[in-house]
């Protein structure tokens, strides 16, 4: 995302990059000082409560938002061979609520004609279809699924 603001001279936006592990969130930073930008805000939230941002005593609303969420990491099984010791067929199913509620405050901060995107690393439905097919329900009306392929 920051590689593509740069695409202009002068870049006219910027990037919120939040992870609530503090240890990424430090390397978040760290890997992205390549870029010396001053257009990138690292921070450190439980996404659920991202809190709200102002301008002109508003609330600040996003463009675009890339909900990347924790998960079961089951789609990572070929690289992290660890994870073959405590995976079940039930691993990620206790995850489902909090990527919900990520996606849902995903939802309420974005500006309305804005994207988001909704990303897990897992194969399970129940962390991919099952959460965009609550959003949806939920949020029936003001949000619309595109295809971008």
């Amino acid at each position: 995302m920051l590689e593509n603001l740069h695409q202009t001279p002068s870049p006219t936006g910027f990037v919120v990059a939040n992870d609530m592990d503090v240890k990424r969130a430090y390397m978040l930073t760290h890997q992205a000082r390549r870029f010396n930008s001053p257009c990138l805000f690292v921070t450190n939230h439980d996404a659920r409560f991202f809190p709200n941002l102002k301008k002109d005593k508003q609330n600040f609303k996003f463009d675009r938002i890339a909900c990347d969420v924790p998960c079961s990491g089951d789609g990572t099984l070929r690289k992290n061979l660890g994870l073959w010791k405590r995976w079940d067929e039930h691993y990620g199913h206790g995850h489902h609520p909090m990527q919900l509620d990520i996606l849902k405050r995903g939802f309420a901060l974005l500006k309305k004609g804005g994207r988001l995107v909704y990303s897990t690393c897992s194969f399970n439905p129940i962390e991919n279809e099952a959460v965009v097919a609550a959003a949806l329900t939920e949020w029936q009306g003001r949000i619309e699924l595109v295809d971008v392929s």
